[in-house]
């Protein structure tokens, strides 16, 4: 990802507290392999139910669950779950991230809005204990420190300066870049200066740096921006898809071709910068990896969005 593209932590947070939470976990203790039924209530919060009719939880959040632990909120704080309905982990966290490549980021901000970062494993037990990290909660801003293939990204409080780690904690590259995104491919994008390039998890640079904005790899492909247009590269740096596309208004806010989820990509297909507010007729599309268009359709808006956790959609609009 490039410096424009963020994690909206509050609006995981909002995903997290569109309910009541008056009731939030009823004692109904089952195995953890259950199947839960999940119904959306009209106050658009979760009740999760046995196929017997045992509410387990009611009034909640929307739940996900990895190896039969879910990450929930209750006034004002964070916990884990099980499908009992047990708690893992009480809720007392001021934050804690989705489950991710095993692990899920807790943190912990102090009155002076100082924050430490720790990590759980899949059985609620703390793999990473907490430290030190730059980072504000509730900005409406943050950033990637989910572990992906066993790397975490990391920034250093005092030189603001970005690196990784594994799942021991350790550093394996150390916080010397001025900008770092995570190592969802083999590939990393970072900066040094004012452009950017592609380490390995080494730590060597493998492409080199010439890019004014670089995205992380998703689905084998990066978007890459020359100061032009956008095009998309595979790791050996070659352009799968020619720089080609203009910067439109993401659905997190920022001006990026989307990354490539499942073989498609969202592009604006002008040029320059557009944003989702103006009319621009039949300049929106979904490419596959050779930049063909998908179904030959363009539409006059494409937002990548969420209708089920995890589960890329596409909201389309042609006219009104």
């Amino acid at each position: 990802m490039n410096k424009k593209y963020l994690m909206v932590l509050s609006g995981l947070i909002i995903c997290l507290t569109t309910c009541g939470c008056s009731n939030p976990i009823e004692k109904v203790f089952a195995p953890d392999n259950i199947e839960l039924i999940e119904v959306q209530n009209p106050d658009y919060s979760f009740t999760y139910k046995t196929s017997d009719g045992k509410i387990i939880f009611s009034n909640i959040g929307q739940l996900i669950f990895t190896d039969n632990i879910a990450v929930i909120f209750k006034d004002g704080k964070y916990g884990l779950v099980n499908k009992s309905g047990e708690y893992v982990v009480e809720p007392i966290y001021d934050y804690i991230s989705d489950f991710n490549d095993g692990m899920c980021a807790f943190f912990i901000q102090d009155i002076s809005n100082n924050v430490k970062i720790g990590y759980f494993n899949t059985k609620g037990e703390v793999a990473i204990e907490p430290m030190p990290a730059e980072l504000t909660l509730n900005s409406g801003y943050s950033y990637d420190y989910n572990f992906y293939n066993g790397v975490a990204m990391y920034r250093q409080p005092n030189t603001l300066k970005y690196g990784y780690i594994n799942k021991n904690g350790e550093f394996i590259i150390e916080p010397i870049y001025q900008w770092a995104e995570p190592f969802k491919g083999n590939l990393a994008p970072v900066t040094k200066g004012d452009k950017y390039g592609y380490i390995n998890t080494s730590g060597t640079l493998i492409l080199p740096y010439k890019y004014v904005f670089a995205d992380a790899f998703s689905d084998g492909l990066a978007a890459v921006f020359n100061g032009t247009t956008w095009g998309y590269i595979d790791e050996t740096g070659n352009y799968a898809i020619a720089s080609q596309f203009g910067s439109y208004e993401g659905h997190d806010g920022e001006e990026i071709a989307n990354p490539f989820i499942d073989g498609y990509a969202a592009v604006y297909l002008g040029k320059g910068q557009t944003y989702r507010s103006d009319t621009h007729k039949g300049q929106f599309a979904l490419i596959d990896k050779t930049g063909k268009i998908l179904n030959g359709q363009k539409y006059d808006s494409l937002e990548l969005t969420y209708f089920e956790p995890k589960k890329a959609s596409y909201q389309a609009r042609l006219g009104d």
